[in-house]
């Protein structure tokens, strides 16, 4: 083909190929960026630790800085209590390294806490937040999410939700949120499965409570406890 409808062609190929290569460099994925991040050799010897594994991570500003943290939970061969020690660890990046900036084992369940499953489920950074979730149970089940946010002088925990409950019965959920100041916890009954008992439970109202918290309140990343739920 010649004449201007060749050339227009041309430069349409040319401007597709050009365009999708520009977006290919400038507009990486969130996961070819979390593989920017550092090696799991790189961790376990920042850790101090001879090998690791790696259960979750994810990248995302914590600070406010603009700039991104890496964020990772990972299991070291160290023995504590018949199982193994979990850590989560921060990496800030200075002058093109990986550097650790927090390692903490207060946050994070280990493989043999409550009950005979792994109850970790996810490690995640979004809304400027550090958030941590667990899960498991069968027939009363439970999850736990927390959230740690930096305060200026270190990541603290800024809001827990946590939930247990069994079909047919009970069910208990609490939110506490430590940067307002205030807690709240929702009674109620559990739907049956069909088949598997009467629903004339759900015809009760939940009850509810709301409480203030006091401001001296501060769980820390590194000093993470049940004191305040």
């Amino acid at each position: 083909m010649k004449g201007p409808f060749a050339s227009v062609i041309s430069f349409l190929l040319g401007f597709i190929f050009t365009t999708q290569c520009c977006l290919g460099q400038t507009l990486p994925t969130h996961l070819e960026l979390i593989n920017c991040g550092p090696s799991s050799d790189n961790i376990a010897a920042q850790i101090g630790a001879t090998t690791i594994d790696v259960l979750d991570y994810d990248l995302g500003d914590l600070n406010g800085d603009g700039i991104d943290e890496f964020v990772a939970a990972v299991e070291t061969p160290v023995i504590i209590e018949d199982a193994r020690e979990r850590l989560v660890t921060i990496f800030q990046k200075q002058q093109g390294k990986w550097i650790l900036w927090k390692s903490s084992s207060a946050p994070i369940l280990n493989s043999e806490e409550c009950g005979f499953f792994d109850h970790f489920e996810a490690i995640e950074i979004y809304d400027q937040g550090l958030h941590l979730s667990h899960n498991g149970g069968s027939k009363w089940r439970w999850w736990m999410n927390d959230t740690y946010h930096y305060d200026s002088l270190d990541l603290a925990l800024s809001k827990h939700q946590s939930y247990w409950g069994s079909l047919c019965d009970e069910k208990v959920e609490w939110e506490i949120n430590l940067t307002e100041g205030i807690a709240s916890c929702v009674y109620n009954r559990k739907e049956c499965p069909e088949g598997f008992g009467k629903n004339a439970h759900l015809d009760s109202l939940s009850k509810s409570e709301i409480f203030e918290i006091s401001g001296k309140h501060r769980n820390t990343l590194e000093k993470r406890n049940d004191t305040t739920t």
